[in-house]
């Protein structure tokens, strides 16, 4: 169930899972860091809100169902079922794991703290103004044979032509002949 409830909060940006809680995926924007000088790439956020009263819609319904190969029905009831259990798992161990999205804490308070499984900062790092992005070596010799290779075959695009030239007129000949 997780790896379904993963690719519908990627593909929808949302997902609610009932007494527990919505996930949602937002944007930041790119900003520039004046006194350090780098850019930073805007980024995915994902956040949680602890909503008792979030509910599912029918296109997750129906693509849970899609995805599972069931119909609608059995999808409603499976998910009701996981999410019972997630939210029992969640109160008895105190916390409980959501595969790709991330960690689910309960504190005394009642209160869910939400820890994401992946830290999206790591993949897109800052770039310092003004210098330029590592490149990985590249022998020159390889580059200069494929240059060179491609550039033979552009020079070539006219013998291609001037055989279909031929093979049209004497197609045209034995036609009319």
């Amino acid at each position: 169930m997780d790896q379904h409830l993963y690719k519908y909060l990627v593909l929808h940006n949302q997902l609610c899972i009932p007494q527990l809680g919505s996930f949602a995926i937002k944007s930041s924007n790119a900003r520039y860091d004046d006194g350090s000088g780098f850019l930073h790439a805007p980024k995915p956020i994902l956040y949680f809100t602890d909503e008792s009263g979030s509910t599912s819609d029918k296109t997750f319904f129906d693509f849970l169902a899609n995805e599972m190969g069931v119909d609608e029905v059995t999808a409603i009831k499976l998910f009701h079922d996981f999410s019972y259990r997630f939210r029992s798992d969640l109160v008895e161990k105190g916390s409980v794991e959501l595969k790709g999205v991330g960690t689910l804490t309960k504190k005394e308070d009642d209160k869910i703290i939400f820890q994401p499984a992946h830290n999206l900062a790591d993949l897109l790092p800052p770039v310092k103004h003004g210098e330029a992005l590592p490149v990985a070596n590249i022998e020159n010799e390889s580059v200069t044979e494929e240059e060179t290779d491609t550039e033979e075959k552009k020079d070539k695009w006219w013998i291609y032509a001037i055989i279909l030239l031929i093979l049209g007129a004497v197609a045209l000949l034995y036609y009319y002949s």
